[in-house]
C-alpha cells in the first residue's frame, strides 16, 4: 500500500486591498519553505521503509479541506497534534479534531511523545475501547489488525458501572451481576474478531467507572489505543462529553478514530500521512 505525504499551504494574504504584487512576493518564499518541509518528510520516511512507494503532494487552502479530500478512498489518515491540553486545547477547533470528525476513512492522532509518563516495564499492546454496541464493531476489526501487524497483543476494555437503583428506596441491582453481563457482552463484541485473528494474542480487562478516564490510563505504555466512533458529523454534536474528544486530548499514545461507517475500518492501517500545515 503506498503511502501520501501531504502539505497544505494557506497563500499569505496581502498586506492591503491593493497589495497584489507584495502577496505575490511573499508566495515565492513560502511555496519553496512548503517544498522543504515534504521534502525532509520524504527522507524521514524512506529512511523508516525504504521499500514503501512513497509521494508527495502540495494543495493550497486550508488543511482541513485538504486533508477531508485526500481521505476520500484512502485507508488511513494520519495527522500530528499541537498537544494542548485544557478547554482551550478541546474547543479551539484543531485541524485533527475536525478531520478524526469528518473524515471517510480512520484517522490516527499522535500526540507529541511523552515518555515521563510511561512506565518503563509497561508491556506494548494495541488497546481498544469495548462498548458493547455495534458501532464499535469496526474499531474492534482495526484494532486486531493493528495489533497483528505490530506482533503485539490486544488488550479489549470495557468500562462498567453498577445499575442505577431500581425503586425509590435505591435497590439498586448487584454489582457482581453488572460486571458478569458487562464481561460476557464484552466477549461476545470479540467472538468474531477472535475466531478470524486466531494469531493475536486477547486480554479483555473490565474497568469499573466512567470509559474515557478508563482508555486514558489504559494508554500508558501502550502502542495505540482504538475508539469507536458514532460519526455523528458536526463536531459541536461530539465535542463535550464525548469518550473519543477526552481520550484524544489526554492519552499517552497515538490514537486511532474509527467512525462505524467507515468502509475500510479494518483493513491494513497504511494510506495517508500528514506532517504539517503552513
Amino acid at each position: 500500500m503506498p503511502l501520501r505525504l501531504v502539505h497544505a499551504l494557506r497563500p499569505p494574504l496581502p498586506p492591503d486591498p491593493h497589495g497584489v504584487a507584495p502577496m505575490i512576493d511573499s508566495f515565492g518564499p513560502a511555496h519553496a519553505a512548503a517544498e522543504s518541509v515534504l521534502r525532509d518528510a520524504l527522507g524521514r520516511a524512506r529512511s523508516v521503509a525504504s521499500d514503501l512507494a512513497v509521494s508527495t503532494r502540495l494543495v493550497l487552502g486550508s488543511a482541513r479541506w485538504a486533508l477531508l479530500r485526500e481521505a476520500e478512498g484512502a485507508q488511513l489518515l494520519v495527522v500530528g497534534s499541537h498537544g494542548r491540553s485544557g478547554l482551550r486545547g478541546l474547543l479551539a477547533g484543531s485541524t485533527s479534531i475536525h478531520v478524526a470528525a469528518h473524515a471517510s476513512c480512520p484517522v490516527v492522532v499522535v500526540r507529541p511523545a511523552n515518555n515521563t509518563s510511561v512506565a518503563a516495564s509497561a508491556a506494548a499492546r494495541v488497546v481498544v475501547g469495548v462498548d458493547l454496541a455495534s458501532t464499535c464493531t469496526r474499531a474492534i476489526g482495526f484494532a486486531f489488525q493493528a495489533a497483528r501487524q505490530r506482533g503485539i497483543p490486544l488488550t479489549a476494555l470495557h468500562a462498567w458501572t453498577p445499575d442505577p437503583p431500581a425503586d425509590l428506596e435505591a435497590i439498586s441491582g448487584s454489582a457482581t451481576m453488572a460486571e458478569a453481563l458487562a464481561r460476557r457482552g464484552t466477549e461476545k463484541g470479540l467472538a468474531r474478531w477472535r475466531d478470524e485473528y486466531t494469531d493475536v494474542p486477547v486480554v479483555t480487562e473490565l474497568a469499573r467507572g466512567e470509559p474515557a478516564q478508563a482508555l486514558v490510563t489504559a494508554s500508558r505504555g501502550a502502542a495505540l489505543v482504538v475508539v469507536g466512533s458514532r460519526g455523528r458529523g458536526h463536531i459541536l454534536a461530539t465535542v463535550l462529553g464525548s469518550v473519543s474528544q477526552t481520550v484524544l486530548h489526554h492519552a499517552d499514545c497515538p490514537i486511532a478514530i474509527v467512525r462505524h461507517d467507515c468502509a475500510t475500518a479494518a483493513e491494513p492501517p497504511t494510506g495517508v500521512y500528514h506532517g504539517r500545515t503552513s
